[in-house]
């Protein structure tokens, strides 16, 4: 009872340190203290195995090195040495472990020497960084002699938005030059405060855009710095990118070879920071390339990354915001095609496990050595045993279940243990390394499996979907806007702009932005109205039962309207199959040739096929689908094209999952056919229709085809700029009338 008594947790601690001409307060937090002669301080860590934890507790560990400084800073208040131990707790089966640490006080004191300059290193660079940027702030230009039309407006938006701390969520439409109308602000305001700008895109290849704006600014004279964040895969210079240091020599001691080396001082005289750069100190040194790109994000005024960065669930996530010490405020935010938001934060934390995958996982196995084999095919057989138990006994249907948590994380167990077995052998690491791809797969469907088993976790979900091989376990978040709200409180300034961001309130809820802060606005579009024409064709249905009887007539639609200007067109439609449907009883008009997404379709390909439209070699018709490749991300300036048919729009398939998240927005926001297909499926063919009229100079037709769009439920997504009142005026008495007339008009 004593013991108790001398107890106390959660007890604050704290030291100035004095090195040369700076002064450091580093405080922390004891987990638990006890007052007696001599004092004993506790640190209680978790882990779901603690014997591996308490291997990695050595002496320069960041835990280790944490216990060491609390009862460093007790001696220093007191001249006692106290007791140090580590407290480990298994998450797993509530096991302890008691890890005594000893402190010598020469060695520590040389440690934390080393550890002050190196600190008070950074402090000067951030310094000298700070400066710099307001610097460059003062010099920053708009790029351009000539705004754009709107780009003023836009501009001036933004402006006022971040003098009043606002959050924005703004639809502005391709060819205003967004991006720069939207950087330019931005970039001016965090310069000001010595802070840098992180610009989010949800594709790799949408980087090039964001690089070519800053280019632009440097053209004019800014002197910015812009990193672009490559992803692991393709800088990792191992076979397979497995960051541990039993099996890569580039993972061991990265932070104490940077710093031995100057890496930082190193990138802080660059101008540019390039991926061959990363690369070349990597190897140069025998260290991480991928790591040390987050070496240069203090360094850089503007990161370019992928989605990710930000709103992911892996380590990455949160290190692009992270203030270096002495830094001040929080960095700025760009969310590029912020339509994607709701869907990608969806899909982070919507894992699966597949008998299928496993299956095939299973017969690589033959690629492992003969020692491994057994095991591995084993540690296969059980999972897909424990994922096809989860199937409601004599259900051949999707159903939602609650699937054990116990056994998947006694078998995540078992595999990480072997994992660890097959890392520390002669094992010859190839790439696609079948044990790897067991251990992540597994791995991460079960760490988000414990965390959506908690409590009060409405937004998520688990099925069952039986298929010919077993089936597939599914958790689906319905709602990722709780989860990554955090994410964007890391940011002083958060603009998020597209061209589809109607309605407005669905946008904010479910991408996390929804608050007090938040402020909308939609910019029309900067070009002449009378350059572009979109009409409405209610007569045709897209509904799935009505597609075979319908197909025959969207082909004469097309067949009969784009004989009136030769020229490139696309038909978007909602799916594959449909698209199949339709394609097989269109006649092309004479001269003109036919193309089609396909269903796996590699880069070469697509770029072949932009290529062809460019050229303008014969006028083509391509057939594509809604949300694919064709439809976003991808312009299609002058004569590349210059129509487009919205077969409709793209409801999700009617599903079991579907349906379990109408049903989710049904009762939290009192809207679970527009959350869960109306507005989605919008977003698709306005994306689609965005393809036409690129610039000033264009002109170009756009076609909906589908009574539904005169419906509230989908107009309500359109641009405002497509009709004044009402979709109705889309509607037309005769088509081909005025489909010539518009043609003979531009002529």
């Amino acid at each position: 009872m004593k013991e108790f008594l001398e107890y106390r947790a959660e007890v604050e601690i704290q030291e100035r340190l004095q090195h040369q001409d700076r002064c450091f307060e580093i405080s922390g937090r004891m987990d638990g203290f006890f007052d007696r002669k001599p004092a004993r301080i506790e640190e209680i860590k978790s882990a779901f195995q603690i014997e591996d934890l308490a291997r990695k507790l050595q002496a320069d560990h960041p835990y280790v090195l944490q216990l060491k400084t609390y009862g460093y800073f007790h001696f220093l208040k007191t001249g006692e040495l106290p007791d140090l131990v580590f407290q480990l707790v298994s998450t797993r089966n509530s096991k302890t472990l008691e890890i005594n640490v000893p402190l010598d006080l020469v060695e520590y004191q040389k440690w934390l020497g080393r550890r002050l300059a190196v600190l008070s290193d950074e402090v000067s660079q951030t310094e000298k960084n700070r400066l710099r940027r307001r610097n460059a702030g003062k010099r920053l230009v708009f790029p351009f002699d000539t705004p754009r039309k709107i780009q003023p407006e836009l501009i001036a938006r933004i402006e006022k938005g971040l003098e009043t701390n606002q959050r924005l969520l703004l639809q502005a439409p391709t060819g205003m030059g967004k991006t720069a109308g939207v950087l330019y602000p931005t970039l001016k305001e965090a310069l000001s405060r010595g802070q840098r700008v992180v610009y989010i895109t949800p594709k790799n290849s949408q980087h090039r855009v964001a690089e070519q704006a800053v280019e632009q600014f440097q053209e004019r004279g800014t002197p910015i710095r812009c990193l672009t964040l490559t992803a692991k895969s393709k800088l990792c210079l191992k076979t397979e990118p497995l960051c541990h240091p039993d099996y890569c020599e580039y993972a061991k001691d990265h932070y104490t070879k940077i710093a031995k080396a100057g890496i930082g001082e190193q990138l802080a005289k660059k101008k540019k920071f390039l991926a061959k750069t990363f690369t070349a100190l990597a190897k140069e040194h025998q260290c991480c390339p991928f790591e040390l790109q987050f070496e240069a994000v203090p360094l850089a005024d503007v990161v370019i990354c992928d989605y990710n960065y930000v709103i992911g669930t892996r380590g990455s996530q949160g290190r692009v915001s992270t203030n270096t010490i002495g830094e001040v405020g929080k960095p700025s935010l760009i969310i590029d095609e912020a339509h994607n938001l709701p869907s990608r934060g969806m899909e982070t934390f919507s894992p699966s496990l597949s008998s299928s995958f496993l299956a095939k996982l299973h017969d690589s196995a033959s690629t492992l050595p003969s020692r491994f084999q057994y095991l591995f095919r084993e540690l296969i057989d059980v999972a897909i045993q424990l994922l096809c138990q989860c199937s409601p006994q004599g259900s051949a249907k999707s159903s939602r279940i609650t699937p054990p948590l116990a056994p998947f994380l006694e078998h995540d167990l078992k595999i990480r243990a072997y994992l660890s077995r097959y890392l520390e052998s002669d094992a010859e690491i190839i790439a696609g390394d079948p044990v790897l791809r067991l251990a992540s797969y597994w791995g991460d469907f079960t760490a988000a499996f414990n965390f959506v088993s908690e409590e009060n976790r409405s937004e998520f979900f688990t099925t069952f979907q039986p298929h010919s091989t077993g089936g597939t376990v599914k958790i689906t978040c319905c709602d990722a806007s709780e989860l990554l709200k955090p994410c964007f409180n890391l940011f002083e300034q958060v603009i998020a702009f597209s061209a589809t961001l109607k309605p407005f309130e669905f946008y904010a809820r479910l991408s996390g932005l929804a608050s007090e802060r938040l402020v909308t606005s939609e910019f029309p579009s900067p070009f002449d109205p009378r350059r572009r024409k979109v009409l409405l064709i209610p007569q045709v249905s897209t509904k799935f039962s009505e597609r075979p009887h319908n197909s025959p007539k969207i082909a004469e639609v097309i067949q009969r309207i784009i004989p009136l200007k030769q020229g490139n067109y696309f038909v978007f439609l909602p799916s594959f199959s449909f698209l199949e449907q339709v394609r097989s009883v269109f006649i092309p008009p004479v001269g003109f040739e036919v193309r089609s997404q396909e269903r796996e379709m590699n880069q070469r390909d697509i770029l072949e096929l932009i290529a062809h439209l460019t050229q303008a070699k014969s006028p083509t018709v391509v057939f594509a689908v809604q949300g694919g490749v064709f439809s976003e991300g991808i312009d299609y300036p002058g004569d590349a094209a210059i129509g487009a048919f919205i077969v409709g729009p793209p409801l999700p398939t009617f599903d079991l999952e579907r349906e379990e998240m109408r049903k989710y927005y049904q009762q939290r926001y009192g809207a679970g056919f527009d959350y869960a297909y109306a507005f989605p499926a919008m977003a698709k063919a306005v994306q689609a229709a965005g393809r036409i009229i690129r610039s000033e100079t264009d002109r170009g037709i756009i076609i909906l085809l589908d009574g539904r769009f005169l419906q509230n439920t989908y107009s309500q997504s359109m641009p405002a700029d497509w009709f004044h009142h009402s979709p109705q005026e889309l509607v037309s008495d005769s088509i081909l009338g005025d489909v010539r007339r518009f043609w003979a008009s531009s002529d």
